[in-house]
């Protein structure tokens, strides 16, 4: 299983075109319909040949138009061949990494490939950060393992920032079917900016959790407060999640208390946890720790239900930001 840090690398597989072995990381900066079109055509083309599972992962208004594409290409739709909306499945760019994973799981001991757009126009700011620092941190996450992954950026569409940090977080970058490498590759550089101070928010509605008696207490509090605003029971029940995961991570890892902060911003209600800790491993709640790794269940948990996660860490402390969809209520909730 592809775990966190602690997992055991394996691979063995030669990449695209590339010459390489094991985990190939790519991305092609495209600026027509057409283009993108003949990158993803041949890119699975050329996996399916070399007998390759292959998971396509698109922006469901991208999806008609490529799978014409790919059918009329090979004369069908072969059952190595997988579609998803990652407007639904990494609406969350925290949690597209545990599908990534599971995939090659899925199909261990055979080469995988996987194409996906996860930077769309219409993310927010912070789904952006979010979206690069997955592209950085997935470099590490999957080293050695037999993955070729193709990741795709609208050049038309996108800012010049985020087109910079593509260049910046993928070794490889495609330009008219040929690969070259990428003078501005420096995934480190772009994790550290993506550690952003997260401000707290003026008039948010807190909670103290010190001891774990106050588990109880702080989730009636999320209840009530998601009641209030008139979320659905569906969204409260996230809510519990996350705020107990947070605040029980805290007490497990961390000398101090845990704060709980709620507000609603936009369309989203965000729960915030702040501590004392240091978060050392990035890519804990990222991947699916599986049943030797409890330690970062919570956080794993708290990727999965949320619709975007944010986290600033450093030696002086962590927070961490789970932003739900907000999903009101038909009718009174209490």
């Amino acid at each position: 299983m592809i775990e966190s840090e602690s997992a055991g690398m394996t691979g063995g597989v030669r990449g695209a075109e590339t010459g390489q072995s094991g985990f190939v990381h790519s991305a092609v900066i495209y600026r027509s319909q057409q283009e993108y079109l003949d990158s993803v055509v041949r890119f699975v083309g050329d996996g399916l040949a070399r007998d390759e599972a292959v998971l396509v992962a698109v922006p469901g208004d991208k999806l008609d138009s490529l799978h014409d594409a790919l059918v009329e290409s090979g004369g069908g739709f072969p059952a190595e061949l997988r579609m998803a909306d990652i407007a639904e499945v990494g609406r969350n760019p925290s949690r597209f990494m545990a599908m990534e994973g599971s995939f090659v799981d899925e199909h261990a001991g055979r080469g995988v490939r996987i194409v996906s757009q996860l930077a769309w126009t219409g993310r927010t700011d912070d789904e952006f950060v979010a979206c690069i620092e997955h592209e950085a941190l997935v470099n590490g996450a999957l080293e050695g393992y037999p993955a070729t992954v193709l990741c795709l950026f609208d050049a038309c569409r996108l800012h010049d920032d985020v087109l910079a940090d593509a260049r910046a977080t993928h070794p490889l970058l495609w330009r008219s079917g040929a690969h070259y490498r990428s003078a501005e590759y420096a995934p480190d550089d772009v994790l550290d900016r993506c550690n952003q101070p997260l401000a707290a928010k003026p008039g948010a509605v807190t909670y103290m959790v010190r001891k774990s008696a106050d588990l109880r207490p702080a989730r009636s509090f999320a209840v009530n407060y998601a009641g209030w605003v008139g979320m659905s029971q569906d969204g409260i029940e996230d809510l519990q999640l996350i705020a107990m995961e947070l605040a029980t991570n805290s007490l497990m890892y961390t000398d101090g208390a845990c704060r709980l902060a709620f507000w609603r911003q936009d369309e989203h209600l965000v729960c915030e946890a702040r501590d004392t800790g240091r978060l050392d491993d990035p890519l804990v709640g990222r991947l699916d720790p599986g049943p030797s790794g409890p330690a970062s269940r919570g956080l794993f948990l708290v990727n999965a239900v949320s619709d975007l996660v944010r986290t600033h860490t450093t030696s002086g402390g962590t927070t961490i930001q789970a932003y739900l969809r907000f999903d009101p209520s038909s009718g009174p909730n209490g």
